[in-house]
């Protein structure tokens, strides 16, 4: 590939952002991208947004985009899907030769909705799926398939909690940072049973914003670019009684392909670092199984907290990785900070779906 991560930029990440509007959220989030990535608006021949209606509130929400990103008047093209299949289809663009800077955009106003799983339940199948109960159903059908096939126990689970939560506790901008015992995750509030409502992140208000860009634009501009090797993404089957609820066949998909792109042939020994969806808990093991480190010790696996540690930010979500990422690979993570000069970044569209996208970036350009 020839695309580079020029920089990034962030608002957040909060439970509540009463003092911000969504736009004022996303202003504050390019303004600091654009300088990161020493690019001013001219430069920028358009936009990616990640963006769904019903989070936003409105139709055709990616119409209330162009204007706080400075796009007025360029494309704006929408991806109903996380952060990172965004980033995805930014870079595919970038290699047409069409662009030579892109911006990727995607935001969580949590904070402004009263009934997050009633959104959650519209994405189920309205005559089969969507039942009238907790749309956190199919995690808890998930984890019990899980644990059925997998050998993990519901302390493995539990475990994942208690880690990235703790790590979170040095992330500056991580807002549920906690300790907690493997005891307090299994005993809290059931939900679907074994899934407890420690098992899965909570709700937060951000913004996030990327710069990409050719190699060319990445020496011109950027102040510490970071460079893609490869990218990939897939879905499972998306009829839920057609699917296999022990695996999760679009990683499994994504890193086939992201590895093939970067040259990979043995995940753990040529990555340092893993930031890798934790939605919920027991999705943390199955993707690191879905990439092919089933058993590996020692992986170094959302060193900054995670989604748990963080919040979910819908569609945003996988973006608060790609910015963890782009921050170890600059040795500025601050105390989360770990060694790493190669690391992935892998994204979940979040339930009913098995949709998912798997990035692999490195901190300098790496000729093949």
């Amino acid at each position: 590939m020839g695309v580079a991560l020029l920089g990034m930029g962030i608002c957040g990440f909060t439970p509540t952002s009463t003092s911000l509007s969504y736009r004022e959220m996303i202003a504050k989030a390019a303004k600091m991208a654009y300088r990161d990535a020493g690019v001013t608006i001219d430069l920028i021949d358009g936009a990616v947004s990640a963006e769904e209606d019903f989070p936003s509130g409105y139709s055709i929400a990616d119409e209330y985009v162009p204007d706080q990103l400075g796009m007025v008047r360029k494309p704006v093209y929408t991806i109903p899907g996380d952060f990172m299949h965004a980033v995805a289809s930014a870079a595919m663009q970038i290699e047409t030769g069409r662009y030579d800077i892109l911006v990727v955009e995607s935001y969580s106003k949590a904070s402004n909705m009263l009934t997050k799983d009633e959104m959650i339940r519209f994405a189920y199948d309205p005559i089969y799926n969507r039942f009238g109960l907790s749309p956190h159903w199919l995690a808890g059908l998930e984890l019990n398939s899980f644990l059925s096939e997998s050998g993990f126990t519901i302390d493995d689970v539990a475990e994942v909690v208690v880690k990235n939560r703790a790590a979170a506790i040095a992330d500056t901008k991580s807002p549920y940072g906690d300790t907690f015992s493997i005891e307090d995750i299994i005993n809290a509030r059931p939900v679907a049973q074994p899934l407890t409502e420690l098992m899965f992140a909570q709700h937060a208000d951000g913004a996030i914003i990327a710069v990409l860009g050719t190699d060319e634009a990445a020496r011109k501009y950027a102040r510490k670019p970071a460079y893609f090797a490869g990218i990939g993404w897939g879905s499972g089957n998306s009829i839920l009684e057609r699917r296999d609820h022990s695996l999760s066949a679009g990683t499994a998909i994504a890193a086939e392909r992201a590895y093939e792109e970067s040259g990979i042939k043995a995940p753990q020994e040529e990555i340092d670092a893993y930031f890798v969806s934790d939605a919920y808990a027991h999705r943390q093991l199955m993707h690191l199984e879905a990439l092919g480190l089933n058993g590996s010790p020692g992986l170094v696996v959302n060193p900054n907290g995670g989604a748990l540690g963080g919040g979910d930010l819908f569609e945003a979500t996988g973006g608060a990785r790609l910015y963890e990422a782009l921050s170890q690979l600059r040795g500025e993570a601050g105390a989360c900070q770990v060694e790493a000069e190669r690391v992935l970044v892998h994204a979940w569209r979040g339930v009913p779906t098995d949709s998912c996208a798997v990035a692999i970036l490195d901190s300098e350009r790496r000729i093949s």
